[in-house]
């Protein structure tokens, strides 16, 4: 981001403020790209001085070949489709396939890096967070009780870091990139939600046991090709307000009504997963779009009185909607009362034994953690556990963050979410990329309220989208760069 941004983001009713203490202020605050003394610091450092030669050196043997080299041409190209083939497959493939997907990825977007510069190389103020929070991993891995166990973990993270910094490397390109990624995304879980969808009519068999198994109503929970309907509710909830975003903006009919297809399927097949966690993240994200959208079109809603009458009958509508859906479908009733029914349902008293096992892991092991990973995590669980309650997490990502990397790691991660909604809410703030701002707050916070119940959030499928929207709300201020 420019000089000339943050001189624009002094006006109004923050100008009293003297310029550079209040752009120190946003800066630590992830509000804007950190400029001034501490960039330069950084320029002038050791680290950032060898990366600096090496890319020149690099930039200098390969400059000759850049205006004839086809691999040079192809760069953007490759960038772009090895991502468009990730979120396509990423939902469809095992854990091993989507970790060779984003190493191809991450490989395509350094040496288009290297041959195809970015617009810009300053540094954000969003890498501290980042960059506090892989310390914190990597020295978790250090104390660890089980380092070979936690060595996998992280290098698992690593991979999803790595999709991180090739979503970040594409989608600074602008509409040329985004229209591509985002089309691959709704396509391949518009495909996924037909197929839940499908499952629901024939009335699929379970592959486990999902629910209470003292439960009056039987229900078929769909699970598409993901074979668990946590899982399939967790890839959905950051899809559907991503889908909203482009039904809104998009101006092409064609991509339109995929994102609108995407929009409708959606949520039908995450309501046929049953899944109580996401039903929770889902009206998280409702409430997101609700509130800012209303901030959004309040001034002019205000000034006409039809507008006003109209709004009031969606609000009926969508209320008796939900009124008439939770009237009729037993099943549904008693999924949405059983979240406050504690140890009487076998799902909650599982996830409560989990619960109070882990704070006992934390309260032991809560300045450097046990370890990253679900093998290192299962190792020490078994210690804590209560008889025959075998679990893979903590069910809670924010206790998972402190048992795996201590009291640190769960605080960096915090900085990480809080700094990232901020930068969304300053561009919403700023009528800069309005819609793709607010699915972006809907879809961090629909990942977040479910994943206080539930371990689906470390899942690759769930994973990626999380660090795609990381990197949506870095750039979106490029999103119309380069629109055709």
């Amino acid at each position: 981001m420019s000089a000339n941004f943050e001189r624009r983001a002094l006006t109004g009713p923050l100008s009293q403020f003297p310029d550079g203490a209040m752009i120190r202020l946003w800066a630590a605050l992830g509000l804007v790209s950190a400029q001034g003394a501490w960039q330069e610091a950084l320029q002038r450092s050791g680290l950032a001085t060898m990366a600096s030669r090496a890319r020149q050196a690099i930039a200098d043997a390969s400059a000759p070949y850049r205006g004839t080299s086809w691999a040079a041409r192809l760069a953007p190209f490759l960038s772009i489709a090895s991502l468009v083939l990730l979120l396509l497959a990423s939902p469809y493939v095992g854990t091993g396939m989507n970790a060779l997907l984003v190493l191809v990825s991450f490989a395509a977007c350094t040496f288009q890096f290297l041959v195809d510069p970015p617009f810009d190389h300053a540094a954000d103020a969003l890498d501290w967070p980042f960059l506090a929070f892989l310390a914190v991993s990597v020295m978790a891995v250090g104390f660890s009780p089980n380092l070979l166990l936690s060595v996998k973990g992280l290098a698992k993270m690593l991979v999803f870091w790595m999709s991180f910094f090739a979503f970040r490397g594409a989608l600074r390109r602008g509409e040329r990139a985004w229209v591509p990624l985002f089309l691959a995304l709704f396509v391949a879980a518009g495909l996924e939600s037909l197929y839940g969808i499908y499952q629901w009519k024939i009335h699929v068999a379970p592959l486990a046991l999902w629910d209470d198994p003292d439960a009056e109503n039987k229900i078929t929970r769909v699970y598409g090709s993901l074979k668990n309907p946590n899982l399939l509710a967790g890839y959905l909830i950051p899809v559907i307000p991503f889908a909203a975003a482009a039904a809104l903006t998009w101006r092409n009919w064609l991509l339109k009504l995929i994102s609108l297809g995407t929009l409708l399927t959606a949520p039908l097949a995450l309501y046929f997963t049953y899944s109580r966690g996401a039903y929770l993240g889902l009206a998280a994200e409702g409430v997101v779009f609700v509130g800012m959208g209303l901030v959004t079109f309040w001034p002019t809603i205000r000034r006409k009185p039809w507008m006003m009458g109209l709004l009031g009958v969606l609000v009926v509508l969508g209320l008796g909607a939900i009124a008439f859906a939770f009237k009729h479908s037993p099943a549904l009733q008693e999924r949405v009362l059983s979240i406050t029914a504690t140890r009487t349902h076998s799902s909650n008293s599982f996830r409560m034994n989990v619960w109070i096992a882990v704070k006992h892991m934390i309260r032991d092991s809560w300045w450097a953690g046990i370890g990253l990973g679900n093998d290192a995590f299962r190792r020490v669980y078994a210690l804590y556990m209560v008889s025959g309650f075998e679990a893979l997490g903590a069910y809670n990502i924010f206790l998972e963050e402190a048992a795996e990397k201590g009291v640190f790691g769960l605080l960096a991660f915090l900085w990480l979410l809080i700094t990232m909604v901020s930068r969304a809410c300053y561009h919403f703030a700023r009528n800069e990329q309005r819609a793709w701002a607010i699915a972006a707050i809907a879809s961090l916070l629909g990942l977040s309220v479910h994943g206080l119940v539930d371990t689906v959030f470390y899942r690759p499928s769930v994973q990626i989208l999380f660090w795609l929207t990381l990197a949506v709300i870095l750039h979106l201020p490029h999103r119309e760069r380069g629109a055709a």
